[in-house]
């Protein structure tokens, strides 16, 4: 994927400016509390909190089929492209892949990899780009469940406590 391809998840989500733990209280749903998670990760909240996050979404063309997510925006300079100041996004998505959450009870189930996910894709909605540096979350390609972020742990929906 090239710099301004990104990949994310799924469910409508709007002025999300409360404070990640009321947030998340309101918000039992994995989307609802991955989207919290990454909102304290970052400390920020992108797009003026007006982010779609949209689930089972079919993979658009041209995105690799392994892709789990991908985020979309216009900005000043054009759609999806992060040389554009964060400020200047709109119109912003989170889409998460159907192939690999297809289900409420999958994202449950695979908690880890979602919320890990949605922190990503919000870190390219806050003009963040891929970062090749091993562990990082902003890696194109997340392999390592250890470098976990611990906000997943702390804030896991309660259907996906272990």
């Amino acid at each position: 994927m090239t710099a301004s391809r990104f990949l994310v998840a799924a469910t409508v989500l709007a002025g999300l400016a409360v404070p990640a733990s009321a947030e998340a209280a309101r918000s039992p749903t994995p989307i609802g509390a991955a989207t919290a998670a990454a909102h304290r990760y970052w400390g920020a909240v992108p797009c003026s909190g007006q982010v779609k996050v949209l689930a089972r979404s079919a993979l658009t063309a041209g995105v690799n089929p392994t892709t789990d997510a991908w985020a979309t925006f216009t900005s000043s300079l054009g759609a999806n492209n992060l040389a554009a100041p964060a400020g200047s996004y709109r119109n912003c998505a989170i889409s998460l892949a159907r192939w690999r959450w297809p289900t409420t009870a999958s994202m449950h189930e695979d908690w880890d990899l979602l919320c890990a996910t949605v922190i990503h894709e919000t870190g390219h909605l806050l003009g963040r780009p891929h970062d090749s540096r091993r562990g990082s979350i902003m890696a194109p390609v997340f392999g390592e469940r250890s470098k976990l972020p611990s906000i997943c742990r702390t804030m896991r929906p309660r259907a996906a406590r272990r």
